[in-house]
């Protein structure tokens, strides 16, 4: 049975031969949709950095309590979960995802381009 790091060896190396846009083109809710919100996030200048589906894997803890952190300042509160679509609350109601977006695009001014 092959050990914890040699499992990760393995995903890592298979990762690496996989360009980011299919990466990108594969992430579809979950980690992808994470990423995917950091950067309509930094669009607004609601965190201080955008991230890519393969870092927001590698980096799951702190890539998505900055996700959260954001959305917390459009007054959203967010789930971000590794392994199924993330939720949205405002003022103690669930949205969707495309009502949390909207929502920061009408309140919030674009400062950054990606």
């Amino acid at each position: 049975m092959a050990t914890r790091e040699e499992n990760l060896k393995k995903i890592n190396d298979q990762l690496e031969q996989l360009s980011d846009e299919e990466l990108d083109n594969v992430a579809g809710g979950s980690v992808g949709q994470t990423a995917d919100d950091s950067q309509i996030l930094y669009k607004y200048g609601l965190v201080s950095d955008w991230h890519r589906f393969t870092g927001t894997l590698f980096k799951w803890k702190s890539v998505s309590s900055e996700v959260d952190s954001g959305w917390a300042k459009a007054g959203i509160t967010c789930v971000t979960k590794p392994m199924s679509d993330n939720q949205y609350f405002l003022n103690g109601k669930e949205i969707t995802r495309a009502e949390a977006i909207a929502h920061v695009e009408n309140n919030f001014k674009q400062v950054n381009n990606i």
